[in-house]
């Protein structure tokens, strides 16, 4: 580092100026205290970092920003709070991670959205929880996949299929049945059986 070049304005409508420059670096470092506001700028010769406190707002411009806490770190707004990035955000934790809302959470992606984990994971809801898309998919890679309801309602607007190497339809009451066009029931070998079979 070379000498630094340091000065000092004082000016009645103006304020103070303090200023230091290092021309070897090509730093100039610059606080502004004008009565309204205070300015704090590190210009170089590529990047410029500012800093702008006024009586109601602190505003940081920079390239890059870094807040590391060894303790807590809390953020807190009593309006609107907004967290936008032009590129990737990324949140981590090295323990649990919890999204809370006392009114509606609203998830959404233009493109691909994925929910992952290597523990369990749970959605809940109070009231109701709609799952909705243009086209769905619940898959089970290995175990059971289970659906369950005090009432369980599946429906398909044009084709409804189930599927698998061995399907059983089991209800502890009554059982129905019901086509309002074609109805068929085929296999290798069929068995229909009771104590009362009516057919017809």
């Amino acid at each position: 580092m070379g000498k630094l070049v340091c000065t000092v304005e004082l000016d009645k409508e103006k304020g103070v100026t303090v200023k230091v420059e290092d021309a070897d670096a090509q730093i100039t470092q610059t606080m502004v205290m004008n009565g309204e506001s205070i300015t704090i700028t590190v210009a170089g010769s590529s990047e410029t970092s500012t800093i702008v406190q006024k009586q109601d707002s602190v505003t940081i411009t920079c390239k890059d920003f870094t807040v590391d806490a060894t303790g807590t770190l809390t953020l807190k707004s009593k309006d609107a709070s907004s967290w936008t990035s032009q590129a990737t955000l990324q949140l981590e934790s090295s323990k649990d991670m919890t999204f809370t809302s006392k009114a509606k959470l609203t998830q959404s992606a233009t493109s691909d959205a994925k929910l992952s984990s290597n523990a369990k994971v749970g959605v809940e809801a109070g009231s109701q929880l709609d799952l909705t898309g243009m086209q769905t998919s619940l898959t089970a890679s290995s175990g059971e996949n289970k659906v369950e309801g005090v009432t369980l309602k599946m429906s398909g607007k044009t084709q409804a299929e189930l599927s698998s190497a061995m399907t059983k339809v089991a209800a502890q009451g009554k059982l129905g049945l019901e086509s309002s066009g074609l109805a068929e029931l085929k296999g290798s070998l069929t068995t229909v059986s009771g104590s009362l079979v009516k057919l017809g």
